[in-house]
């Protein structure tokens, strides 16, 4: 799978489950850049099922658990991949929705969200707890296109201090969304 998939910017993973939680996010935190294994463990922790620890994660680039199962069939493990690696190619040269910067990461106070959008649309910012939840709304609203900045106290729309844990920002400009994992961390 790996020789396959490798072209194609996915890149699969093995992790021994004999080795502790703490051995596994330093070995790969120190060699692959994806949020969910710099977390100290907390995103794995959140997907035991039952108590056991399936044997196969797909996990999306937001961090999320798009399928899981214990031993192993490849027929499956390939029907949770393929969606996200097919679609329309987008020009290199294309302008598009992205995240630039957030910072820091992981957040104790407050955190500098920083994207681009290519043209003038109606965009939401928005940040979801783990479970999926709607913490608050950054953003609602017609934005001129360009590079933007906004400000999260790590507050819900109460005003409220939220807990430690993982959230997600999602931003949607027209019909076009991408999401983020961030970290707090008081």
């Amino acid at each position: 799978m790996y020789d396959e998939y490798g072209d194609r910017g996915y890149v699969p993973l093995g992790i021994n489950l004999w080795q502790d939680m703490e051995s596994v996010v330093k070995l790969y935190a120190r060699a692959y850049s994806y949020p969910f294994f710099r977390d100290a463990g907390a995103g794995w922790n959140a997907y035991r099922m039952n108590g056991y620890i399936p044997l196969n994660y797909v996990i999306d680039t937001a961090g999320i658990v798009v399928g899981s199962m214990e031993g192993f069939n490849e027929s499956t493990i390939r029907s949770w991949i393929e969606p996200y690696l097919t679609g329309v190619n987008e020009e290199q040269n294309q302008p598009r929705l992205v995240f630039n910067r957030i910072t820091p990461n992981p957040v104790t106070n407050t955190q500098s969200v920083n994207f681009t959008i290519p043209e003038t649309r109606n965009v939401s910012l928005r940040i979801y707890a783990a479970s999926g939840d709607l913490i608050c709304t950054l953003l609602n609203g017609n934005i001129p296109a360009g590079n933007h900045t906004v400000v999260w106290n790590t507050t819900d729309r109460h005003h409220r201090l939220v807990p430690n844990g993982l959230y997600f920002y999602e931003l949607t400009a027209g019909k076009n969304t991408i999401r983020y994992k961030t970290t707090v961390l008081r």
